[in-house]
């Protein structure tokens, strides 16, 4: 068996799908609201719903991140709770094509196929409604519930066979402001952030930025606490569950170039983290970032045939 043969074997139905969807209400729902439903599930993204229940778009912490920076740039000194239609899509200038539908029956080599390019996820629709969600978090649990058949097909494939190579960094010294300012403009979803030495302190990402909101009773005031907080420390408070500012490091989840991809499909599967830094052996100066879709792309270019899902 190869790894088609694996992915086709397999339906949607057969992942660990969410046993209830998270959904936001189009007419309803404002940017504060969305942020604490994000941040109590602790979700990347969550689709929005017009008053009939059919899907209107997807809102996703990128768009958050964006949205606060546009907000910063344009002079605002306060968040304003805006509706969810001015919020989706800031972060995806594609946010159209960022989405794909899937059925129960539909086989997992057509879904990775596609979570794996322009998607980053994709509804199982019943009706026209949202019936769940397939992330990559869910295609990469799936994977590590299988890893005694997947050993075979993997063979010895290593950290640095499917990482990007190249580590967007930030110093230790800037402000959590900056950092999300250059999440935006460089139009990626993490940044390490490393000392003068270049070794890495830990990851910031724009759920770091939607999980601090969540924690704050006071959202709109989260435009001058980027200003002054440090980013390190903010990202180490933002991942406390006691919203206590407590100046924490947030510690850093990291592999080896040279540990085996089974392994890094279980260690993501058991910190439930999106991305990990590469390390050079023996070392902490990361030389690349593995995250959950590189792990679905290698999936999908090792099968080596065309998408059919629309």
């Amino acid at each position: 068996m190869d790894l088609t043969e694996f992915l086709k074997k397999y339906k949607v139905k057969d992942l660990p799908l969410p046993k209830s969807l998270v959904t936001l209400k189009q007419s309803s729902d404002g940017l504060y609201s969305a942020i604490q439903a994000l941040t109590e599930h602790h979700l990347l993204s969550a689709p929005v719903v017009d008053s009939s229940g059919k899907l209107a778009g997807m809102l996703d912490t990128l768009d958050i991140a964006a949205h606060v920076v546009e907000m910063e740039a344009a002079g605002k000194k306060k968040l304003p709770n805006e509706k969810l239609e001015k919020v989706m899509g800031r972060g995806s200038p594609n946010a159209e094509k960022s989405l794909c539908t899937v059925e129960l029956d539909q086989d997992l080599k057509q879904v990775v196929d596609n979570i794996s390019g322009n998607h980053r996820r994709a509804l199982v629709l019943e009706d026209g409604k949202p019936l769940s969600i397939i992330t990559h978090s869910t295609i990469i649990a799936f994977m590590n519930s299988k890893l005694s058949e997947l050993e075979a097909l993997l063979g010895t494939k290593l950290a640095q066979d499917v990482c990007t190579p190249g580590v967007t960094t930030i110093n230790d010294s800037a402000t959590a402001l900056m950092a999300f300012q250059t999440l935006v403009t460089k139009g990626v979803s993490s940044l390490a952030i490393t000392d003068e030495d270049g070794v890495a302190i830990t990851v910031v990402s724009a759920t770091d930025l939607v999980m601090a909101l969540g924690h704050e009773d006071d959202k709109s005031a989260v435009i001058s606490d980027l200003k002054t907080r440090n980013v390190v420390f903010f990202v180490g408070d933002s991942r406390k569950p006691d919203r206590a500012f407590s100046h924490t490091r947030a510690p850093i989840i990291s592999v080896s170039v040279e540990t085996p991809l089974t392994q890094v499909i279980e260690k993501f599967a058991t910190t439930r983290v999106h991305r990990m830094l590469v390390m050079e052996k023996d070392s902490r100066r990361p030389i690349g970032v593995v995250a959950l879709s590189d792990i679905c792309r290698a999936f999908s270019a090792a099968a080596q045939e065309p998408s059919t899902l629309e």
